[in-house]
């Protein structure tokens, strides 16, 4: 009896243990690569999310060619109203920045407080801004977000009888309305319309009104020649003919946008589509996006590739890279005789602009491909032989040439050599140097103006130049009221303040009439713009420092290349005091305190000398101490 009844015992507790093992079992839920609806980055991607009752864990991968990465330690995941703190990674600690390794990315496993698991959908936010790497609508149900395309879009047939506009002078305003598919908001998709009209007032990427809540936005340019445009959304460079007096409708499935750049869902067959065109030449728009990748030819390598070349090598990369595409466009029987030509064109003129600019190329390599120690080539050339194989390039003397965004480039002597006569080309030469100033937010004199009479021959190309000085006079009448609303609201509200500089003052006077409102204390001066992703994220990772040392003074000084109102809505979540200077004083305080970049930090005493300098994130310990010293 006893030895039955023990048998029991085991066999009972045997099945009770399989039963827990198989409850515990049921317990994760293990979602591999999630679809999601919307993101503000390219780097971060999320590859698994495991649902525990103790953590939910989400394997992610960071995709950085070099540096470091790190994850913020505020970073939380928000579903259905409620958020989860984030816990930690073995792979990369809070606080701690971890190298990227030759494969180009790091992995690692996050840990956040568990949700539910019947949790459907959810957002990942290394920060509660837009300065850390966000996901947005992070599926868990499987099903691939879809927009809902409209049917005439999705009848249209292709045209390989389209033509391409005429290259006559044409003056008149190019519009082109965009509508993002599936927008929202809150996922933070920025979009940039870049129109190259030679004699533009606008910085680049072209400012655009902001996107309507449905997703919508439209904008004009002046123009004067059909130009191949480009539409960025996000990291995401759709190119499409902008031309005179005409009317490009774009529409965009965002949702399938965004999974197409991801190296998780680049290859899936139902992420190739994402654009349609309307309008008169919606033909070769749309043709434009199979060859878009083949008209440059720089690719995503190319400044790795060139690095420590000569000049010769350089040559040699640049013709084999050219020859290639122009085989990849003439053997691609999916587009057109029209697309055919203009793709050909582009090509050959970025072909001729790279020979062009080997010097700066070379030089640049280095620095933007992020390697070290890398020695410089002697740049020294026989000219005649090295840009002889411009000689049979056929667009140089054709009008085919008038195709290309960046035209102006070839009104130096050198390049004119190479091109055959025309006199548009002296006319843009004439209207670039007048137009220098619209870089600067300033119109033309009465004195340009009448040059511009003088020696510009054609009416069109000078009616573009003065159309572009009016545009420019009513942006700056528009952001001097938005300027003007942005100190009232700052004379309202105690969390951040704005200090008044004279566009006229000197470099050596702005940091001195800075700091001497502030005797007595420390202070940390932190150089930035609007459009500094680095500068936005360290932010980001400063506000803890701020609210432990709350007797710094936080100084924030950015200039006119920050659109003023993107500066007035940020500067509102920035506590405080804001500087805005003019690009030319920004430029001198740089030269004067010796820095090339941004962010930039300066660490300033009580007695309001200098202690730190530092270009680049030093990271917050560093700046923790340095402080706490300027303190004492």
């Amino acid at each position: 009896m006893n030895t039955k009844h023990s048998l029991q015992k085991a066999l009972s507790l045997v099945a009770f243990l399989m039963l827990l093992v198989a409850t515990t079992a049921q317990a994760k839920r293990v979602v591999e690569r999630p679809y999601f609806l919307g993101s503000n980055n390219h780097k971060l991607e999320i590859e698994r999310v495991t649902l525990d009752k103790k953590a939910t864990l989400i394997d992610v991968k960071i995709y950085q060619a070099s540096g470091d990465v790190g994850i913020d330690s505020h970073a939380s995941i928000m579903a259905n109203g409620v958020k989860y703190d984030y816990i930690g990674s073995k792979q990369l600690p809070k606080g701690v920045f971890v190298k990227v390794p030759e494969c180009g990315y790091v992995a690692a496993t996050l840990r956040f407080k568990p949700m539910p698991e019947t949790t459907t959908e959810f957002d990942f936010r290394e920060t509660a801004d837009n300065s850390g790497w966000n996901v947005y609508g992070v599926r868990l149900d499987g099903k691939r977000p879809q927009a809902d395309i409209p049917q005439h879009l999705l009848q249209q047939a292709p045209d390989k009888n389209s033509k391409l506009p005429s290259t006559d002078l044409n003056l008149g305003k190019t519009v082109v309305a965009v509508r993002l598919l599936g927008y929202k908001p809150e996922y933070k998709t920025t979009l940039d319309i870049i129109v190259d009209n030679w004699f533009s007032p606008y910085r680049m990427p072209y400012e655009h009104d902001s996107i309507s809540v449905d997703g919508t936005c439209q904008v004009s340019a002046n123009a004067i020649l059909p130009t191949v445009a480009t539409i960025r959304v996000n990291r995401t460079e759709i190119p499409f003919l902008a031309v005179p007096n005409d009317t490009t409708t774009v529409t965009i499935d965002l949702p399938t946008l965004t999974l197409a750049t991801t190296h998780l869902f680049a290859t899936d067959s139902d992420v190739k589509k994402y654009v349609w065109f309307e309008g008169k030449h919606a033909a070769v728009d749309t043709e434009l996006q199979s060859v878009k990748t083949k008209i440059d030819v720089f690719g995503v390598t190319s400044f790795d590739d060139i690095c420590g070349m000569t000049p010769l090598q350089y040559r040699d990369y640049v013709q084999q890279s050219y020859e290639r595409l122009l085989a990849a466009i003439n053997s691609n029987a999916a587009i057109g005789t029209a697309t055919r030509t203009l793709a050909q064109s582009i090509l050959s003129m970025n072909y001729a602009s790279a020979l062009f600019g080997f010097k700066n190329n070379i030089s640049m390599a280095p620095m933007i491909a992020g390697k070290r120690g890398v020695p410089r080539a002697d740049m020294s050339i026989d000219t005649p032989s090295y840009f002889k194989p411009l000689e049979k390039l056929a667009v140089l003397h054709s009008k085919n040439q008038r195709y290309y965004y960046y035209l102006s480039d070839f009104t130096s002597a050198l390049r004119r050599k190479y091109i055959s006569a025309d006199p548009l080309l002296d006319d843009i030469a004439v209207g670039k140097r007048l137009s220098r100033s619209f870089n600067r937010k300033r119109p033309l004199t009465e004195q340009q103006m009448a040059a511009a009479h003088d020696s510009i021959a054609n009416d069109m190309v000078r009616e573009l130049l003065f159309a572009n000085n009016e545009d420019l006079k009513s942006q700056l009448a528009s952001a001097d009221n938005i300027l003007a609303e942005v100190k009232k609201s700052a004379n309202q509200n105690s969390a951040f303040s704005i200090i008044d500089i004279d566009p006229k003052m000197s470099a050596e006077q702005i940091l001195p009439t800075i700091t001497d409102k502030y005797k007595g204390k420390a202070l940390l001066i932190d150089f930035w713009n609007t459009w500094c992703m680095p500068c936005r994220a360290a932010m980001a990772t400063i506000r803890p420092l701020k609210e432990q040392l709350t007797d710094v003074v936080y100084v924030y000084i950015a200039d006119a290349s920050s659109p003023v109102d993107k500066w007035g809505k940020m500067i509102k979540t920035i506590s405080g005091v804001h500087v805005r200077l003019t690009e030319e004083q920004a430029d001198a305080l740089a030269k004067l305190y010796k820095f090339s970049g941004i962010p930039t930090y300066f660490v300033v005493n009580k007695e309001g000398k200098i202690t730190y300098q530092k270009t680049s994130f030093p990271g917050v310990e560093k700046l923790k101490e340095e402080l706490a010293s300027a303190m004492r």
